[in-house]
């Protein structure tokens, strides 16, 4: 981080003896962020006014038009904040009549919350007891099913907001999780899901996609009543198409399905339409150039008329594709309305890797990230898996997805809208309210203030003294220790392990993808 405590790295619950976190006759270390802006209320104020921030021009909305921007997009601002929203935003240091209590955070960046449109909530924090040897696509598939034998309600429940606390104190307002929707797994996460998303209201927006193989709408019976489910949940239509190692090639009879690929995805079509469903698909999780998923979606959107939302996830074959295929792919998927979710961090650990361990991968496994937004087509970045099968590591951290993304997609050159991806763009698309994700007059003061003031600074160390502002008041809550979910790795699973392709058409094991 920029500022590193003696006692400890994580940020510890702020007490200043007045602020939420206190404890009578104890003694608690202050929030790293305190160290560097001590002058933050915590008594708790809601109306200040946030002194030489600076914020990307991107995801700024009602500011003064006589903001300068530099050669990254960003502007150097001074943000008006009364009872707990955004007042106004003009040129840092512009004379303005104000009784409020000021606050500098000397040029640290300050950025709307961010949105996480595709994780794994339901599977997080799995990798221990439950470990993916090979670190391969096919072993994460393995290794999940292998895991079943470990849930039930109490163990998906802790696993999911335990992820919500850590996504919460990082600065993340709102997730889409993807459930497994088999029928022990379904039956489990589904309701745990609805639970947790009521619980958490108003700090994290929780979403939901049923996660299932493309083959199993065969079973039309099946298929309704999962997009009965679906909809009673208040949930995404999902599915994974053309999304193993081998998708896109005819011994892949789960998740391309051969000639029927055109067929069932008009059944998942049009269970979405008849009940208002919006969609989100894992589709082409390879660099095969023999896999379309994505051009097959599309081209079933415009066939069936779709008016929904559609979410595709992970497109890493469009890399394998030749120039004029990809312009030839990318232009249908535009014209069909379709949304890409890269999530680079995690298909960089997947794609491309040696199940022997022995050679170095020579492929990045991630999509067409520039090619796509310089199309049009909307580009977000996401989490995608935690400390699961499919990813050993991560905690939910929007920051180290953004970061990471623009070393491993070069988005630093220019950088200036790439902001987007992370915030306002994925709550569009998730259908949040007007502000979310953005700075925003008029709206919520949900803010996360940063230490770094240029990239340079920003995307070079962890920022975990980040301030975290919802409606105003700063965050106190710590992430979670790992050692409150030790226990639930006690129990030994009893399933034999099975191959990713012992998959049966009624989608009891695997998901076909991350």
């Amino acid at each position: 981080s920029d500022f590193a405590p003696t006692k400890r790295r994580a940020r510890p619950r702020c007490n200043t003896g007045t602020g939420r976190g206190d404890t009578a006759g104890m003694v608690v270390d202050s929030a790293l962020w305190s160290r560097w802006i001590p002058s933050v209320p915590t008594d708790g104020t809601d109306s200040f006014t946030l002194r030489n921030a600076r914020v990307p021009i991107c995801v700024t909305r009602g500011a003064s038009e006589e903001l300068e921007t530099d050669r990254d997009g960003l502007c150097l601002v001074d943000i008006e904040i009364r009872e707990g929203r955004i007042y106004a935003i003009v040129p840092a240091g512009k004379p303005r009549a104000s009784n409020f209590r000021q606050v500098d955070v000397d040029g640290g960046m300050c950025w709307p919350t961010f949105s996480d449109i595709h994780c794994h909530i339901d599977k997080g924090h799995t990798c221990e007891r439950t470990r993916n040897e090979s670190g391969s696509l096919a072993g994460a598939d393995d290794s999940c099913a292998k895991d079943e034998a470990h849930w039930d309600r109490e163990d998906v429940r802790r696993r999911m907001e335990f992820s919500l606390k850590s996504a919460y104190a990082h600065g993340t307002s709102a997730i889409r999780t993807h459930i497994m929707s088999g029928p022990k797994q379904g039956a489990i996460a589904w309701p745990v899901f609805y639970e947790l998303r009521g619980k958490w209201k108003g700090k994290v927006e929780l979403q939901g996609v049923s996660l299932n193989i493309l083959s199993f709408f065969r079973d039309e019976v099946a298929a309704k009543e999962l997009a009965d489910n679906v909809k009673s949940h208040g949930g995404i239509l999902g599915a994974a198409v053309s999304c193993t190692d081998r998708g896109g090639y005819a011994d892949d009879e789960y998740t391309t399905c051969g000639d029927d690929m055109p067929a069932l995805l008009d059944v998942v079509f049009r269970l979405a339409s008849e009940r208002g469903l919006d969609l989100d698909f894992h589709v082409d999780e390879n660099g095969n150039e023999a896999s379309k998923g994505l051009l097959h979606i599309s081209e079933a959107a415009m066939r069936n008329g779709f008016k929904g939302r559609i979410v595709c996830g992970h497109c890493c074959s469009l890399a394998a594709q030749s120039p004029a295929e990809l312009a030839r792919i990318v232009a249908v998927a535009k014209r069909a309305g379709v949304v890409v979710v890269s999530l680079p961090i995690v298909n960089q650990w997947l794609q491309n890797r040696d199940e022997l361990g022995v050679r170095t991968p020579i492929r990045r496994g991630v999509t067409t990230l520039k090619e796509l937004d310089d199309a049009g087509v909307p580009v977000c970045l996401a989490s995608d898996n935690t400390r699961d099968q499919f990813y050993g590591y991560g905690d939910l951290d929007m920051l180290e997805i953004f970061r990471e993304s623009c070393r491993i997609g070069h988005l630093d050159r220019p950088i200036s809208r790439w902001p987007l991806a992370v915030t306002a763009r994925p709550a569009e698309i998730m259908g949040l309210h007007a502000h979310s994700g953005l700075v925003s007059v008029g709206g919520p003061a949900d803010l996360v203030v940063f230490r770094g003031r240029h990239y340079s600074e920003l995307l070079s160390r962890p920022q975990l003294d980040r301030l975290v502002l919802r409606d105003g008041k700063p965050l106190t809550e710590d992430v979670p220790d790992y050692r409150e979910l030790d226990d639930l790795g006690a129990v030994e699973g009893k399933r034999e392990r099975r191959s990713s392709v012992t998959i049966d058409a009624g989608g009891e094991r695997g998901s076909g993808g991350a």
